[in-house]
């Protein structure tokens, strides 16, 4: 198709410019006809007189025997020549200059060439004419975008055989390229090399390596979470099956009996729990893509505030407080249940890891450039030279004795990451830590 239609333009042009240039051809013979007949012109007796040459109709002689017609006027009367011959229009004060135009003669298209003259003591102007039918130069057009034709039409059917050849060529580099691809094992991740690959190609090839570093990087971190799993998975499953086989031996009416049941139970709650959080770390993960998408306007003053009311029954257990304040206008655009999963991971760590008798404070503020949610508490804290690794997966410290999985705050780095929010840990003053999430007003104003 581009092909056509680069030929229909090319068609178009050539015939504008064919038509030009036979029109230009024939006008000069008719310029130098009526000039030969002009420059015989005399004066005797008080006349006007003229001597036609033969040459001035012979040159227009042609194979198709166009007819030549002739007027010469003085004033407005014909001296000789043709008297019905259409008179065209010739400035009278140009002498030099002939004039051309399109016309109609004895039921035929005619084109006149018409030259004013000016003989000594004559007071009229002499107006000479030379008109032929168009059979000639027609033909001539017609011969020319004939073959015009012709050429466009070998053009184009030369493009249609080469084509299929030229592709051919032109893909061998992108062949070579899929058999590379083809013959790798599906482990292996080795960026593509860019030495023998077309420079038309290495903008494809760079997203290629681009693609399987994001997918290399995938499927380790699926490898290490699905290690990482197993490994904390395997404690409490080991739990139970011991205690379900002295449950076996001693029944639940002994005291090793309820131990184990209490013991069976814990075990339970933990992996529940750990479950629970594996999957909402693997939702954070795979939501990435979709935040836009699922994004609505929330108030997360009233969602922080249902949070700390969730979590009042935990907090009251380890004999913890709870204090809740808000300020200003907390409307962002965001999701929702990230933001609430990401809120109840700060609190519930909160709580978890602080001392008996302390407190847990949740903050919302609303600030210019979006929304702060600050949660705090008295606890022990974090040492600075570990808060660097606290948000990965299955990191605990030493002194937690706790029956948490190390997930959670690797979550709040997930979610804060999907959700464009920054993340800032800092000591507390009077003793404990603060963790501040600044959530933006609008998606498109975080950059992750």
């Amino acid at each position: 198709m581009p092909t056509a239609a680069l030929a229909l333009v090319l068609g178009v042009g050539g015939a504008l410019i064919i038509g030009r240039i036979v029109e230009s051809v024939n006008d000069r013979l008719l310029d130098a006809s009526a000039r030969s007949i002009a420059d015989t012109l005399a004066l005797e007796d008080g006349e006007v007189t003229l001597d036609l040459p033969p040459s001035a109709f012979g040159m227009l002689e042609n194979d198709e025997r166009d007819n030549v017609y002739y007027s010469v006027r003085v004033g407005g009367e014909l001296l000789t020549g043709y008297p019905d011959l259409p008179q065209i229009k010739a400035d009278a004060a140009r002498t030099d200059d002939v004039a051309f135009a399109y016309s109609a003669y004895r039921h035929a298209p005619i084109r006149v060439a018409a030259i004013v003259r000016r003989v000594p003591r004559v007071e009229a102007p002499v107006v000479v004419q030379v008109a032929e039918t168009l059979d000639a130069r027609n033909s001539l057009r017609w011969r020319m975008l004939a073959g015009l034709f012709v050429l466009e039409a070998l053009i184009v059917g030369l493009l249609v055989l080469l084509v299929p050849v030229a592709v051919r060529w032109g893909l061998v580099p992108l062949a070579e390229v899929r058999r590379g691809i083809a013959s790798r094992s599906p482990t292996d991740f080795t960026p593509l090399t860019l030495q023998q690959v077309p420079a038309e190609l290495r903008s494809f090839v760079d997203a290629f390596n681009g693609l399987l570093l994001r997918l290399e990087n995938a499927v380790e971190g699926l490898r290490r979470f699905t290690a990482d799993a197993s490994h904390q998975m395997r404690t409490p499953l080991s739990i139970l099956r011991a205690h379900l086989q002295v449950l076996k031996r001693e029944g639940t009416g002994t005291d090793g009996g309820r131990a184990s049941l209490a013991d069976i139970d814990s075990a339970t709650a933990r992996l529940q729990r750990l479950l629970t959080q594996l999957l909402a770390l693997a939702r954070a993960e795979g939501n990435r893509e979709n935040v836009m998408r699922l994004a609505r306007n929330v108030d997360l003053a009233a969602l922080a505030r249902s949070v700390a009311e969730d979590h009042v029954p935990a907090a009251l257990e380890a004999g913890v407080e709870i204090e809740f304040d808000a300020e200003g206008s907390a409307v962002v655009r965001t999701v929702g249940e990230f933001a609430r999963e990401l809120i109840s991971n700060l609190v519930d760590n909160a709580i978890r890891y602080n001392r008996r008798g302390g407190t847990v404070w949740l903050w919302v503020t609303a600030e210019e450039a979006g929304v702060r949610v600050a949660v705090e508490d008295d606890g022990p804290g974090i040492p600075p030279g570990m808060r660097a690794q606290m948000f990965q997966r299955f990191r605990r410290l030493d002194r937690d004795h706790s029956e948490g999985s190390g997930l959670g705050l690797a979550i709040v780095s997930e979610l804060a990451t999907a959700l464009g929010g920054g993340i800032a840990v800092t000591d507390r003053p009077g003793g404990g830590l603060r963790v501040v999430i600044d959530f933006p007003r609008d998606l498109e104003a975080g950059d992750g």
